[in-house]
């Protein structure tokens, strides 16, 4: 029987089926992860409420305490406030999802890598997590919950309130997994149309801090944590190949 050519032909080879199985299986084990690390800050509910009044602090002195004011400027505009809404709950984990179907697909050298990258900052950021508890701002004075009131509201779900981890605030993994997509997309796709990914991470950044979810310093952390997982598992490689790759032998005159 003749096999399907191109992408579709990857999927049904059995090197590209074994990876996928491993990488759905890597991505299980991921979701557990984050599911355990939810119970490890049940019981420092204080703890996160004081770190948030902390970073509030911190972004007084830096000039970045604008949140409350831009959310009161969006409230009145309900129409808007629930298209952010379904912004924050739908494409922090679908966008991402899609994105990295495309990837494995598209260039599986590239996939690899920023799944990679990926592994990386939600590892070192749910370990912050554990850390450093913090209550987002919706759940603090001069906020509003905007999902509570306007919806959509994931956490009416029991079973998301059983996964998500309220007390995850910084870094934000929104605004992290949506400059991985955009500098994957910006990295493998050719088209003259690549960079318009840019508007995601933006949208998120503006999502998910007039919904009363993240602070900007949540947003900074998470984009300094992107940067520096990209450092470290490109550069080393890139270096190497410029070091040590072999000349290219001379043209014969």
């Amino acid at each position: 029987m003749r096999r399907p050519a191109g992408w579709v032909g990857r999927f049904w080879s059995a090197k590209y089926g074994g990876r996928l199985l491993r990488e759905l299986l890597l991505l299980a084990v991921m979701l557990q992860l984050y599911k355990y690390v939810r119970f490890l800050v049940n019981d420092r509910t204080d703890v996160a409420f004081e770190n948030a009044r902390l970073v509030l602090r911190w972004e007084h002195a830096l000039l970045l305490d604008s949140e409350a004011t831009l959310q009161q400027m969006v409230l009145p505009h309900h129409a808007l406030v629930v298209a952010l809404n379904r912004y924050y709950v739908s494409f922090h984990f679908m966008g991402t999802v899609v994105f990295l179907v495309w990837a494995f697909i598209r260039s599986l050298p590239d996939y690899v890598k920023l799944r990679s990258v990926l592994l990386v900052v939600t590892l070192v950021g749910l370990a912050i997590h554990v850390l450093f508890p913090l209550a987002p701002p919706r759940m603090m004075p001069g906020f509003v919950d905007t999902m509570a009131r306007f919806g959509p509201n994931p956490y009416h779900s029991a079973g998301v309130r059983e996964f998500a981890n309220q007390f995850a605030a910084m870094p934000s993994l929104h605004v992290g997994w949506s400059l991985i997509v955009a500098y994957g997309v910006i990295r493998i796709s050719r088209s003259r149309l690549r960079w318009a990914v840019l508007l995601h991470p933006v949208m998120t950044s503006v999502a998910v801090v007039l919904t009363g979810n993240h602070y900007w310093l949540d947003g900074i952390v998470a984009a300094g944590l992107v940067a520096w997982a990209i450092w470290l598992l490109y550069r080393p490689a890139e270096v190497y190949r410029r070091r040590y790759a072999p000349a290219e032998p001379a043209a014969a005159a």
